[in-house]
C-alpha cells in the first residue's frame, strides 16, 4: 500500500499535466501513488494520463464525464490508498527532492503525535517556473482541534497535507458548486476537525504555476454569481457548526463572511463603473509588478537534504513541546 497519495484532478490540462505527474513520480521516495482524475477532458489530458499509467504502476487513472473539480475530488478520495493525501492541481508541481525517506519518517512521526493536517508555506511561480515568490503562512505553531486557526488557511496556502483518516472519519468533502469556495471551506473544516494541525514556514513542497487559464483568474466570472455561492456556502457552514455545537469566534467568523457575501451581492447588482474597472485593472498590474520585483529564480528556493533535516527536526521539537 502506498504511504502518500497524490491526487491530480484534470480538465483540459494537456499543456501542464505531464509536468505535474512527473514531479510526483520523480521524487526520491517512491512509496506513493499518483491518481489522475480526468473530469471529462476534451483535449489530450486523458491520453497523456493513460500513457503514464501504462508505463508506471504507481499511476492510476480515473475518468468520468465532466462534473467539476469539487465533485471530481470527492469521487476520487474514497479510492485513494495512502495514509496521507496531497491534492495537486494539474498545472502545479511538487518540488524536486521533497518526498524523501526523512519526509516519510516525519509524516509517520506526525501520525504518531495525532497531527492530521500540515499547512506549509508555498511558492508561486511564473508560467514557465523560472522564478517564484514565497507565500508565507501567518504563524509557525501547532494547534488543537476546534482552533480559530482554521480560519487562517488563506488561498495561497491551498496545497496542504491531509491525513486520509481525518477526511474519512469526519466525512469532509469539497463543495460541488462552481466556481467559488470549493476549497476554502474544505480546508477550514479539515483544520477545525484535526486533532492537531501544524502551520509551518520551515517546510514547503509545492509550486503554484501562474496560468492565465486557471479558473481562479477567469475574468469572465459573474461576480454576483460567485458571491451567491459564497453566501450559500457560508450559510451551510454555519449550520454544520451549529450541529457540532461550535461556539465563539469560529462560528462568528462564518457568519461575518456570510454577511459580507450578502453585502457584496447587493453591491454587485449595481453596474460596475468604468472608473471602478480601471482602478481594478491598475491594482492588478501593480500587484503583478511588485510580485515580479520580489521574485527569485526557482532554484534558489530548493531545500537541500541538510536544510530539510533541520526543518523537520525543528518541527518535530515544536510538536513534542506542544503536547
Amino acid at each position: 500500500m502506498p504511504f502518500l497519495s497524490v491526487l491530480i484532478p484534470v480538465y483540459n490540462g494537456e499543456d501542464y499535466l505531464a509536468d505535474a505527474i512527473e514531479s510526483a513520480l520523480n521524487q526520491p521516495c517512491d512509496d506513493l501513488e499518483v491518481v489522475v482524475a480526468n473530469d471529462g477532458s476534451t483535449d489530450r489530458s486523458l491520453e497523456i494520463a493513460r500513457g503514464y499509467e501504462e508505463r508506471d504502476g504507481r499511476v492510476r487513472v480515473l475518468s468520468h464525464e465532466n462534473m467539476g473539480p469539487g465533485a471530481t475530488r470527492n469521487k476520487a478520495i474514497p479510492q485513494l490508498k495512502g495514509s496521507w493525501i496531497l491534492f495537486l492541481d494539474c498545472d502545479d508541481i511538487i518540488l524536486p527532492n521533497f518526498y524523501t525517506e526523512q519526509v516519510r519518517a516525519f509524516l509517520q512521526f506526525c501520525r504518531a503525535h495525532e497531527v492530521e493536517t500540515i499547512v506549509p508555506c508555498r511558492l508561486y511561480g511564473d508560467v514557465k517556473l523560472s522564478w517564484a515568490n514565497m507565500e508565507y503562512v501567518p504563524f509557525d505553531e501547532v494547534f488543537g482541534q476546534g482552533s480559530d486557526a482554521s480560519w487562517r488557511v488563506d488561498y495561497e496556502f491551498a496545497t496542504l497535507l491531509y491525513s486520509a483518516e481525518l477526511l474519512r472519519r469526519e466525512r469532509i468533502e469539497f463543495g460541488i458548486t462552481r466556481p467559488a469556495e470549493m476549497e476554502s471551506i474544505f480546508r477550514h473544516k479539515a483544520v477545525f476537525c484535526s486533532k492537531r494541525t501544524v502551520f509551518t514556514n520551515r517546510l514547503w513542497f509545492a509550486v503554484r504555476r501562474e496560468n492565465p487559464h486557471q479558473a481562479t483568474r477567469d475574468r469572465n466570472w459573474n461576480s454576483v454569481h460567485v458571491d451567491r455561492i459564497r453566501y450559500e456556502g457560508f450559510s451551510d457552514l454555519i449550520e454544520w457548526h451549529r450541529q457540532r455545537g461550535t461556539t465563539g469566534f469560529v462560528i462568528e467568523e462564518a457568519a461575518r463572511r456570510r454577511d459580507a457575501a450578502k453585502a457584496s451581492i447587493d453591491r454587485g447588482e449595481q453596474p460596475r463603473t468604468l472608473r471602478r474597472r480601471i482602478e481594478e485593472h491598475r491594482a492588478y498590474r501593480r500587484w503583478k509588478q511588485d510580485r515580479r520585483r520580489a521574485s527569485k529564480p526557482l532554484g534558489e528556493w530548493m531545500l537541500n537534504e541538510d536544510r530539510q533535516r533541520e526543518a523537520i527536526e525543528a518541527i518535530e521539537h515544536q510538536i513534542e513541546q506542544s503536547s
